[in-house]
């Protein structure tokens, strides 16, 4: 079992997205080096890396050896990384996902809030390059070196405020929440096929927003562009299975039209094209 003689366990439950079953999970700090490791049942063992990701279907889902897996990790990675959180603990039971909470990580920051002291990290990891990605023809994403991590996202959907938009987000200097807040989405007329494959079972409207068919929302948007600030979120959060914190990085992410399925294999690239420490601080 996950224990520790020093802090007890942070708590928290709620439901999954995917299964609509409950979810109870908790958290303790690790040593250094450690990483983010989650544990099935408070003992099966799955890091938090590139190399667990099992599939990436609406969602990132990590598994083990033993084969026992875990779904939609991205908005607690995302909140870790704002949080500047690199090692924990993290024992989940009940569903094999971790709780939907409210659709984005603000309550997963608001839980680390009242157990750590946030370190936002410094700009320490610089580029070799221009590192490019072309996931299919309407699919790129691509990182330019820069003095500090900043995110442009574009999307082209066919919904009238998602169609050839784009947002800016940079690390230094944006408030965190626009990212932070934003939750997760989806059309609303897809729904009774994704529940009809045992998806989005626990789908509802406190924590997902629904695209509807007349070009509106199943409720008012928190901040403006919010779907594609969750676009964003679930960048960093993919980004930090390379191991590293993506606000490290002295880098500006582009990304068009991407998801899951294209952030993970350019995190892969993006990882290869890191300068060693001891080169950057030459």
């Amino acid at each position: 079992m996950v224990t520790s003689s020093i802090n007890p366990p942070i708590h928290i439950a709620g439901i999954g997205v995917i299964t609509g079953k409950s979810v109870e999970v908790q958290i303790l700090p690790a040593e250094p080096g450690h990483g983010i490791v989650f544990y099935i049942d408070g003992k099966s063992p799955i890091r938090a890396d590139l190399a667990s990701v099992a599939h990436l279907d609406r969602g990132v889902t990590l598994a083990n050896r033993e084969g026992k897996t875990l779904s939609i990790v991205e908005h607690f990675l995302c909140a870790a990384s704002l949080a500047g959180l690199s090692d924990l603990k993290v024992s989940v039971s009940g569903a094999p996902e971790m709780p939907i909470l409210d659709g984005s990580a603000q309550d997963w920051l608001k839980l680390f809030a009242r157990h750590f002291e946030f370190q936002r990290p410094a700009p320490s990891l610089a580029l070799k390059g221009a590192v490019f990605y072309r996931h299919n023809p309407d699919i790129v994403l691509y990182a330019v070196p820069d003095t500090h991590f900043k995110i442009s996202y574009s999307v082209d959907f066919s919904h009238p405020d998602l169609s050839c938009r784009w947002i800016r987000w940079d690390s230094q200097q944006d408030n965190p929440a626009l990212i932070s807040t934003a939750c997760t989405f989806g059309y609303m007329n897809e729904l009774p096929a994704l529940q009809s494959r045992g998806l989005a079972l626990g789908a509802n409207l406190e924590n997902s927003l629904g695209l509807t068919e007349d070009g509106g929302y199943s409720r008012a948007l928190r901040h403006e562009d919010e779907p594609i600030y969750h676009k964003a979120l679930d960048l960093i959060g993919d980004l930090s299975l390379s191991g590293i914190n993506p606000l490290s990085l002295k880098a500006h992410v582009f990304a068009i039209n991407a998801g899951h399925s294209s952030h993970v294999p350019f995190a892969k690239h993006l990882l290869k094209a890191l300068k060693p420490v001891t080169e950057d601080r030459a």
